[in-house]
């Protein structure tokens, strides 16, 4: 509770004092209790071998259900091994295999939830002085479990040359158990989610890094190192209460939306599905135009199905990334890149854009040299130099306006551009046709067009330029070294496969909403001068 409308006697703070009916919100802090219980034992052998195990419990108030009952204790431990083989087999290698580690790892990590969710209790509010109670919109299962995540994983670390060429490889597979989330419940329950534990979620891939040093002399030295990773994340197992699917972001068939991200069982986490896939006709295979609805029923666009599908996953194929340093003498000049190849993107603001006039793309076939044709219009006899001609096929049965009366389209349907060359139709003005194909309500969704595109880019995300004053000069002030650098980070995009050079890294967050770009994020650089003096 709280004073409302300030004190009746200045500097008295008690809530008795306050000048009008007091205030409530009913707000208690998300605060939990967690009693824990760890244990650790380290073995080695000889400094070859070497296994760690742990072991922890813990206690969640979290988890702890009104009348006492509930999964509140979890146990998870660990254990994990190394064996340097070039210790074990010393004086027995070649002289150019500098290092040999194997190493294996296997792990359980317990989760709770969090303060106040397990537990169906009224919310407290209050409407002009009036104190009220407002039922929870949520059904909370009755024997919540804790979420648990194992994992494991196997990996080497082999050196060569005096470790001037290094390999670490990376093999791992980690499953959540009874992840806790709320999912959708029909509203004629009276209620909006149920919290509930939704199964199995399977995240398994590969991490490798090169590590090199080509040239390494007395004045030069020059590092060039790679890594690369492989992500596969997905859905085993969901709770029998759901569906198909688990919309996670967006939605696959309302509004501007028009995609979401779902988990579905056997595929990634984080499919995509629509419901504007275009149709398409049996015997071509070409997509479905429509008759726009006013603008004389001359424009039309391609045909949404209405039948929600897979467009794509938010999952990359693979990350990358390069880092290399070049030293001469003094100097050393250095450079880093990152990569990612694969996943989908929704970009709206290509999307309405594109419909506006506002973007590049809206320039595509608008002239001859962005790809217009040349036609003279069957309506009024003018040329014009902004025709496009849809691959697609105008469904049979269709009644199309021409200069000489209603035109009935053959059954099976009749190729666009036929009833171009027949003078039936006149090509679509590029304006009309990228309006219609991405204005609200109306744009289809199928892999890189103007608004729903493949990710891939190459960022240049760092170069430094610094030298190493002689400790000659260092030491007239007492240091024992002196560094000056130069450095630019987020230069650019040696690859950016986004239409109109939208900025590759303005999905938003990281997990599952990871295909929207629904704002315009500008392109940041930062220049820094260090000087750097150790004393």
């Amino acid at each position: 509770m709280q004073t409302n409308g300030g004190l009746v006697v200045p500097g008295q703070f008690f809530i008795g004092n306050s000048k009008n009916a007091l205030t409530s919100t009913g707000t208690i802090s998300g605060t939990k209790t967690i009693l824990s219980v760890a244990g650790q034992l380290a073995v080695s052998w000889k400094d070859q071998v070497f296994v760690d195990v742990t072991g922890r419990n813990d206690w969640s108030s979290s988890l702890v259900y009104a009348d006492q009952h509930g999964n509140y204790s979890y146990f998870y431990p660990s254990i994990s091994g190394s064996w340097l083989i070039h210790e074990t087999f010393r004086g027995k290698m070649p002289e150019w295999f500098s290092f040999a580690k194997v190493r294996a790892s296997w792990a359980q990590v317990g989760n709770d939830t969090d303060a106040y969710t397990i537990n169906t209790a009224y919310n407290l509010y209050g409407i002009d002085n009036t104190v009220g109670l407002q039922v929870p919109d949520t059904y909370y299962s009755t024997d919540l479990k804790p979420e648990r995540k194992s994992s494991w994983e196997i990996g080497v670390d082999f050196r060569f040359l005096s470790n001037r060429i290094g390999i670490d490889a990376t093999y791992y597979k980690e499953n959540t158990k009874n992840q806790i989330m709320k999912i959708s419940v029909p509203s004629e329950s009276g209620l909006s989610y149920q919290l509930i534990n939704a199964g199995n979620i399977q995240n398994q891939g590969v991490e490798l890094a090169l590590n090199t040093t080509p040239i390494e002399t007395k004045d030069w030295t020059w590092d060039l190192n790679f890594t690369y990773t492989k992500n596969t994340s997905k859905i085993v197992e969901l709770h029998p209460n759901v569906a198909n699917y688990i919309t996670l972001v967006g939605d696959a068939a309302y509004g501007n939306y028009r995609i979401a991200s779902v988990a579905e069982v056997g595929g990634e986490y984080g499919l995509l599905k629509s419901d504007a896939v275009p149709n398409y006709d049996e015997k071509t295979g070409l997509p479905i135009l429509e008759l726009a609805s006013y603008n004389t029923r001359h424009s039309v666009y391609y045909s949404r199905s209405g039948v929600v599908k897979t467009v794509g996953s938010i999952q990359p194929d693979f990350l990358g990334s390069v880092n290399t340093s070049l030293r001469y003498k003094n100097w050393t000049l250095r450079a880093s890149m990152d990569m990612r190849f694969g996943g989908m993107v929704a970009i709206y603001g290509s999307h309405y854009g594109t419909a506006y006039g506002f973007l590049e793309s809206s320039l595509n076939g608008t002239d001859p040299e962005h790809g217009g044709i040349t036609f003279t219009s069957i309506w009024d006899g003018k040329e014009y130099t902004d025709g496009i001609i849809p691959e697609a096929i105008m469904p049979g049965g269709q009644t199309i306006d021409t200069p000489n009366g209603p035109y009935t389209i053959a059954e099976g349907g009749e190729l666009y551009a036929d009833l171009v060359d027949r003078k039936i139709v006149d090509p679509q003005h590029a304006s009309s046709w990228n309006y219609w194909n991405n204005s609200w309500g109306r744009a289809a969704v199928w892999k890189n067009n103007d608004w729903f595109h493949e990710l891939n880019y190459i960022a240049l995300r760092e170069v430094s330029l610094s030298y190493r004053m002689p400790n000659s000069i260092a030491s007239k002030i007492g240091a024992s070294s002196i560094n000056l650098t130069v450095a630019g980070r987020n230069l650019g995009y040696l690859l950016n496969s986004l239409p109109n050079n939208f900025n590759p890294e303005s999905m938003r967050g990281t997990q599952s909403g990871q295909f929207m770009i629904r704002s315009v994020s500008p392109y940041t650089a930062s220049y820094t001068f260090t000087i750097n003096a150790s004393f």
